[in-house]
């Protein structure tokens, strides 16, 4: 399972992916597996300029996970997201789903 972590700053955030490693059928403490960050150049907006997935673990979902917890995030603050990464932009601008939260 896939937990969604956010840090914010004045100026900047970040969501953090992490996941819970088993090893030998014991779990492990989590392990971050991707990251997405944005620079807040106002208080109502995102600029989300970056989003990673760390080796081993793409092709899971992981940045999409990221990007929609930017989405509610945006939504559940009155912000406005500009996608600069080009990841986060295809998601977000290939359906009017997102558009309520699009700069």
């Amino acid at each position: 399972m896939i937990t969604i972590q956010h840090h914010e700053t004045e100026r900047n955030g970040v969501f953090e992916a992490w996941m819970q490693a088993t090893e030998e059928g014991a779990c492990t403490e989590p392990v971050q597996v991707g990251e997405m960050t944005y620079a807040r150049p106002t208080p109502e907006r995102m600029i989300i300029n970056h989003t990673r997935v760390f080796e081993g673990f793409e092709g899971k979902g992981i940045a999409r996970q990221m990007v929609l917890a930017a989405v509610d995030f945006a939504r559940t603050n009155s912000r406005r997201i500009i996608p600069v990464c080009s990841y986060a932009q295809a998601v977000l601008t290939r359906t009017d789903e997102y558009k309520d939260i699009l700069a």
